[in-house]
């Protein structure tokens, strides 16, 4: 009985000890599903570490099936003919981000989702005061799915304009839409979404109006670089 019993001790011990062996497990299905990304609408198909991906962009420009697969680190390796190779990793479970600083690409789980702050346009944006803007100025939009709202705010945390606008690609990415103090506006963001530049009316900006993420100590908006 004590042989029995001394035995069962070493087994257990020595299953306790092992070192594991091969590859890091990946978890089931980390992109499955649909996911409202800043660039538009994605169903990720996950067989193994294989992936297979459907954006609908918002305007309509970018739709695309593309393929990638995930490597020994969890991280989603794709290349695609828009956008041309890139790396995502999750951000917990219902968010994924992608690893490169110049251009941006993120997303939240599920359809239609309100982006965090920090993706696409959602979030708190420094405003230098430049001839239509206060001193002290702000503004906090949020991004769900393509459309985009928010408020422009003075130093004294006050709103004095207000934004309405919708995501599309063409000629650069940007949101177009209404301002309720000017009329037409739309706001040209860069590709690693640290600023944008303010377009009122059909003409491209002369006055070199932007906008700068919150934290973010500078930005480069195509022709100049905006500073807060």
């Amino acid at each position: 009985m004590k042989r029995h019993l001394w035995n069962g001790i070493l087994l257990l011990i020595a299953s306790i000890s092992l070192p594991a062996c091969g590859p890091a497990s990946l978890p089931a299905d980390s992109f499955a599903g649909t996911w409202t990304s800043n660039l538009g609408t994605i169903n990720f198909v996950q067989n193994g570490n294989e992936l297979t991906g459907n954006i609908e962009g918002y305007g309509g420009f970018w739709n695309e099936t593309f393929t990638g697969r995930l490597n020994e680190n969890g991280e989603a390796v794709f290349d695609t003919e828009i956008l041309g190779g890139f790396t995502l990793v999750l951000d917990g479970e219902n968010a994924f981000k992608s690893i490169t600083t110049d251009r941006s690409f993120c997303g939240i789980r599920g359809a239609d989702m309100e982006l965090p702050a920090g993706c696409g346009f959602s979030g708190k944006w420094i405003v230098p005061s430049k001839s239509v803007f206060l001193p002290g100025s702000y503004m906090i939009l949020t991004q769900t799915g393509g459309n985009v709202t928010g408020d422009l705010y003075n130093g004294e945390d006050r709103v004095y304009e207000s934004f309405t606008g919708v995501v599309n690609w063409g000629k650069g990415w940007r949101a177009n839409g209404e301002s309720t103090q000017r009329g037409e506006l739309s706001l040209w963001i860069n590709s690693a979404e640290t600023g944008f530049e303010f377009v009122y009316g059909d003409s491209v900006n002369s006055q070199q109006l932007c906008a700068v993420r919150e934290g973010v100590e500078s930005a480069y908006l195509s022709t100049f670089t905006c500073e807060p």
